[in-house]
């Protein structure tokens, strides 16, 4: 019989409009994902191409995510509408069993999901086929993609999603809450993902993926362009457990569905939910009475009383509403699961600032309001018609313009107590974790802040449900217009002017508050809150009263109540919005840059085809540069007077100077020498001088400037700058004149490049290109230089750049510091001023100062402790410490980085000012960043590459390695190993989004993933192998012969010539392969087991799996031989123990034979696991396997 439900079910929904309007816009949405670099979803970058099976798989995963909104409608919907349609009573009287009254409506359901899946991948695979399409990112055809995404990823999700939402309708008899059964599941599948977020936690978040997309991204984690190109996972490990897992939930899903199902008819029964109405009895006989006459009285006043019991009585009823409180419930949950686990590094928390317990509430509470006020505007516009009393309403005497404006303050108050809720949770967080004061005043500025949007969006959503007057259609148009507001987005419009609710970001620190930001902000809020009350205006004139009338009806009435007094109001209301937007595109289009991303690419493309043929030509150099530089925080103003002395180093006069001006700033030279302009372009800042009389080799060339720096009015993003009103952060690229070509400007996007007819992006030259060697990574403009700065802020702050401070005044209320460097310093220098706390140590009669808000004192002395052992580490393994003095100084954490210049490192408050460590066992990553930091004091500013590949290797890999060691030294090597399986994981997972090509580490080419986390890696294992005296050796060597060095620059080659002297000659191969390949390893352990011996004594076996894998540039992989020891250890652990605890029992490095070799120690304690390579020093592609606990006989 069931197949009678199915051929019904199935014809009802393929002739159903819904259906077929649904499969096209999923199409479309599919077609755009497949064929515009304006959506970038599904993991086509880089080197990936757009129909690469990987990428197929996730857009069908993800589709399916969304299939959860149709199988409500095709599945769910199908289970009640009988009820709906009346039908329930006379279907459920005749003799049928429920098995197939469900598994034909579930089948059929499935079956129209289906074909919107068979639309969806009709047009994943045209989209690549379309003539725009790069045909470079276009592979070939793979139909395995597509059955293989529909057989482990779609098919299952449609199984699921469906049996969940069978139950739910079967159970609740209520549609409503089925829609809220959707909503509190994503709710609770975005709380598990947020596990992904920790390395440690994989197998939790992997299983608790009904979807299978974690699943998924795990197993292709550390794909490589080749690998994401070529094939799919696997189907094994995480994606098998989560596939069987999940359908074996969906097979109870649909028993409990059969078993709970009742086929009764209406006024039978018992629901499992909600409460069933009572059977109406027949009314009694009345007996008459007689009740007291009542007098209305209208007053001024009453029309305000009606208002307040409508408010009332609608508001209690959002409030008690069981959809209201379920989603209120589920986004307290997602707050404080998004709270726990939010912002951190290396799994270290950070303190509950305030601040961020706010972006919290922005990010994992607020966005259910989106769905709430969209809801609820329908709702409460047609609350009246659905109980049918909206004739008796409408004929009371009550103005038209009461219930609306009731209606409007009742869902602004929903949002507010909303919110409100979102509060006290974030408060009793904070409470409960203890470290952080509560700001009350923050939280209520905060949260009106974050409010406007949803307000706005919230009485939108009413005016939409007036005018259509159809609360389905109401929605519709509220999700279109959301929708289209993407969609200009990805169309590059993206001015605020036409983006509806749109305002500049307003991002708070604890050092400068809201700052600046508030003034544009506001400029927008009343931009748009004048818009929304003039809709607000309109939908009063098209209020409906009565039976509702055609439109041309309500066309005409809206006229009449706007001829009066209402239209001159709206017409008011309109002429103040239309000024709003005129002052607002004043200030952020005339007197400030608005750009599109599209225009500032093409502009960067413009600069590389005109200006790229004078990059290399010789130039001028600064040696000096003297600069009084005058910051005015509260008008966030800079002025410079610089002078700067180049000199000709080059064997041939010179005769041209090749400028690059910041083009939003005034920049003008006092003393230029006699000279003709022969090209100015002022767009672009780039002009060409050719000079009168030719500067002679060796001499010099005086240079005055000034530079004026000024922020008037407000910018359309509100981005972040560098002068604030408390902690201002600039450096003399950004605001300084330079020389020469500025590659920095090019477009780097390989796609992009593309487009606008430009070649393979090039990111450094050749190691091998000696004609580079004249120049440092820093640029051609300048070598080593004099630097002497005297910096002025207001009377509240203070100011500092490199250098030691030669004397300090105040005049006519400004703070003045001069500041001289004693020693040649690389051309890279900031300024800083804001209103800090000092606090004070010295190692070895060396100041350390760290300058910090007085609101995050918690870690200063673990800076000052870290910068203390570096000294200790840095001055006995390497060199002399070149300066006399350390200062570490807070800036706003609007970046989140540390940066270091001569003597001075500035650090973002957001990564090391509120880390909570609290917890000993959390990675000290305060500790470990300072003491890179520090590391560039030796490794950037006393050797400086060349401008090659492998420059920042020279730089940033060896600050790891330095900083490593120093956090080795204070915490031990076990607690490592948390560390470098980190730096293994974002190594791995780097190599998956590279854009051009992976390089060998030695040839690296500023690709952070290689020259930070392999960096680390390396040269950790190099350590490890040549030992830590003679790397050490190397390192210093390396460092008294190339410190301080003028041109020709060092090179990584030179670098790794001083590490093979130190090396033995049984690891030269391996250094080859650490620093000039790409290589990896696959080593795990199979199988572990143990018997006790007769003395007491254990036999530990370990069967293993060794190889050796050689990746390209594009990570197709090819297989080595395994030529090299391998460590293996066996550990122990008590009852209950943590890997912590461990106690190594039997640690040693042996050479073995085969792939899968099998080795037997003995130990003298009970052995609890086993590990080859258990310290993850090899580049493993698995680390997780190279463990195994052993089973004891």
């Amino acid at each position: 019989m069931w197949k009678e439900f199915f051929k019904f079910d199935l014809g009802y929904q393929l002739k159903q409009p819904l259906l077929w309007i649904f499969a096209v816009i999923l199409a479309l949405m599919a077609f755009g994902a497949s064929s515009s670099d304006s959506i970038q979803i599904g993991g086509a970058i880089g080197n990936i191409n757009r129909n690469a099976p990987t990428v197929v798989a996730q857009l069908l995963t993800m589709f399916s995510l969304l299939s959860m909104l149709l199988i409500t409608i095709f599945i769910a919907g199908a289970v009640l509408r009988d009820s709906e349609v009346g039908m329930a009573d006379m279907l459920f009287a005749t003799p049928m069993r429920k098995w197939d009254y469900l598994f034909g409506r579930f089948a059929a359901g499935f079956v129209a999901c289906l074909v919107i899946f068979a639309a969806i991948a009709l047009a994943l695979m045209l989209g690549p086929l379309m003539p725009w399409v790069d045909p470079q990112r276009v592979g070939a055809f793979s139909l395995h993609a597509y059955a293989w995404s529909f057989g482990v990823m779609v098919i299952p999700n449609l199984l699921f999603i469906g049996a969940l939402l069978m139950l739910l309708a079967a159970t609740t008899r209520s549609m409503l809450l089925v829609y809220v059964g959707v909503l509190g599941f994503f709710v609770l599948w975005g709380m598990a993902g947020a596990f992904t977020r920790d390395i440690n936690n994989e197998w939790i978040a992997v299983l608790l993926d009904p979807f299978g997309m974690r699943a998924f991204g795990r197993m292709t984690r550390y794909f490589t362009s080749a690998e994401a190109n070529a094939g799919l996972p696997p189907f094994s490990g995480f994606l098998l457990a989560n596939r069987l897992l999940w359908l074996a939930i969906t097979v109870v899903l649909f028993a409990a569905t059969v078993i709970l199902f009742k086929p009764q008819r209406t006024g039978t029964g018992k629901r499992l939910f909600g409460k069933h109405k009572a059977a109406a009895t027949a009314p009694a006989v009345a007996t008459p009475l007689h009740l007291p006459r009542s007098v209305p009285v209208f007053t001024g006043a009453t029309a305000w009383r009606q208002w307040w019991q409508i408010l009332r009585f609608d508001a209690v009823g959002v409030f008690k509403s069981v959809p209201f409180l379920v989603m209120l419930l589920f986004a307290v949950i997602n707050l404080v699961a998004g709270a726990s686990i939010g912002k951190n590094m290396y799994g270290t928390a950070v303190y509950p600032m305030t601040h961020l317990m706010l972006q919290n509430i922005n990010n994992s509470f607020s966005f259910m309001l989106i769905i709430i006020v969209t809801f609820y505007a329908g709702e409460l516009i047609f609350k009246e018609r659905q109980v049918r009393i909206a004739d008796v309403s409408d004929a009371m005497p009550v103005p038209s313009w009461v219930p609306l404006l009731a209606k409007c303050t009742a869902l602004v108050g929903v949002i507010a107590g909303y919110l409100l809720v979102g509060v006290i949770a974030a408060i009793g967080f904070q409470l409960y974790k203890g470290g952080a004061p509560v700001e009350l005043g923050l939280y209520l500025k905060g949260t009106l802040l974050g409010a406007l949007f949803f307000v706005l969006m919230a009485l939108c959503a009413l005016t939409l449900q007036v005018l259509s007057n159809n609360k389905f259609i109401g929605y519709l148009l509220v999700i279109l217009l959301m929708v289209a507001q993407m969609v200009l987005g990805m169309l590059h419009f993206e001015h605020n002017l036409y983006a509806f609710g749109g305002t500049p970001a307003i991002k708070y620190s604890d050092m400068n508050g809201y700052g600046h930001f508030l003034a544009g902000w506001s400029w927008f809020a009343l931009y748009w809150t004048l818009f929304t009350v003039a809709l607000v205006m309109l939908a009063q004139a098209f209020w409906v009263r009565g039976l509702s009338a055609d439109w041309r009806a309500r066309v005409r009435l809206a006229r009449q109540r706007l001829s009066g007094k209402a239209g001159a109001a709206l017409a008011v209301v309109l002429l103040c919005w239309a000024g709003t937007g005129g002052w607002i595109f004043y200030n952020t289009n005339v007197l400030n840059r608005y750009e599109t991303a599209n225009v500032s690419m093409d502009k960067q493309a413009r600069y590389e085809k005109l200006y790229k043929q004078y990059k290399d030509l010789p130039q001028l150099k600064i040696t000096d540069i003297q600069a009084d530089v005058d910051i005015y925080p509260e008008q966030r103003k800079v002025l410079i007077k610089g002078h700067y002395v180049l000199q000709n180093k080059t064997q041939q006069p010179l005769d041209t100077l090749r400028i690059q001006l910041n083009p939003d700033l005034d920049t003008h030279w006092l003393n230029l020498p006699e000279h003709k302009v022969t090209l100015n372009d002022e767009e672009l800042g780039f002009s060409i001088l050719k000079l009168a009389r030719p500067v002679a080799p060796g001499a010099t060339l005086p240079l005055d400037f000034t530079v004026a720096v000024t922020h008037e009015g407000f910018t359309n993003s509100g981005a972040p700058d560098q002068v604030n009103l408390n902690g201002s952060f600039f450096n003399n690229q950004a605001y300084f004149p330079h020389f020469g070509y500025t590659k920095e400007m090019e477009l780097t996007d390989r796609n992009e490049r593309r487009k606008r007819g430009l070649g393979e992006p090039q990111r450094m030259a050749k190691l091998e290109d000696t004609s580079a060697y004249g120049n440092t990574v820093f640029g051609g403009e300048a070598d080593w230089i004099h630097f002497d700065t005297t910096v002025s802020t207001s009377d509240e702050q203070i100011a500092l750049a490199p250098g030691y401070l030669q004397k300090s005044w105040e005049k006519d209320g400004r703070r003045y510091y001069r500041y001289k460097m004693d020693q040649p310093m690389m051309p890279f220098f900031a300024y800083l001023s804001a209103r800090w706390e000092v606090k004070k140590d010295a190692w070895r009669g060396v100041p350390i100062e760290v300058y910090f808000d007085k609101k995050h004192g918690y870690n200063t002395q673990r800076m000052i402790t870290s910068v203390q052992k570096s000294l200790d580490y840095y001055t006995t393994e390497f060199t002399p410490y070149q300066h006399k003095q350390v200062r570490i100084l807070e800036f706003p954490g609007y970046q989140s980085f540390a940066q270091s210049f001569a003597n001075t490192i500035p650090y973002s408050e957001g990564i090391g000012f509120i880390a909570d460590l609290r917890d000993k066992d959390d990675i000290d990553y305060v500790f470990y960043v300072t003491a890179h930091e520090m590391a560039h004091q030796w490794w950037g500013h006393q050797v400086i590459g060349a401008n090659v590949q492998g420059a920042t290797m020279l730089m940033e890999s060896l600050a790891q390695y330095s900083a490593l060691m120093v956090m080795e030294k204070e915490y031990g090597r076990d607690k490592m190993r948390r560390f470098l399986r980190y730096e293994l994981d974002r190594y791995l997972s780097g190599r998956g989004g590279e854009a051009i090509e992976e390089l060998p580490l030695a040839r690296v080419e500023g690709q952070q993933y290689i020259h930070y986390n392999k960096g680390s890696l390396v040269f950790y294992r190099l350590r490890d192998e040549i030992g830590e005296e003679a790397l050490n050796r190397a390192l210093k060597r390396y460092l008294q012969d190339k410190g301080y060095q003028q041109a020709p620059f060092t090179t990584s080659s030179e670098l790794l010539a001083y590490i093979r002297a130190e090396a033995p000659q049984d690891k030269q191969a391996l250094i080859t392969d650490l620093f000039e390949k790409i290589v990896f390893y696959d080593n795990r352990v199979t199988q572990a087991k143990a018997v006790q011996r007769k003395d007491g004594q254990w036999d530990v076996t370990m069967q293993l799996h060794l190889a050796k894998l050689e990746s390209d540039g594009k990570g197709k992989e090819s297989a080595r031989a395994y030529d090299e020891p391998v460590e293996i250890a066996i550990f122990a652990r008590p009852p209950g123990g943590k890997e912590k605890d461990e106690k190594v029992l039997f640690t040693d490095k042996r050479v073995l034979s085969g792939s899968d070799p099998v080795v037997t120690i003995t130990v003298k304690d009970k052995p609890f696991e086993v590990g080859v390579d258990p310290y993850n020093k090899m580049i493993d592609r698995v680390p997780r396997d190279n463990r195994k606990e052993v089973s004891i006989n």
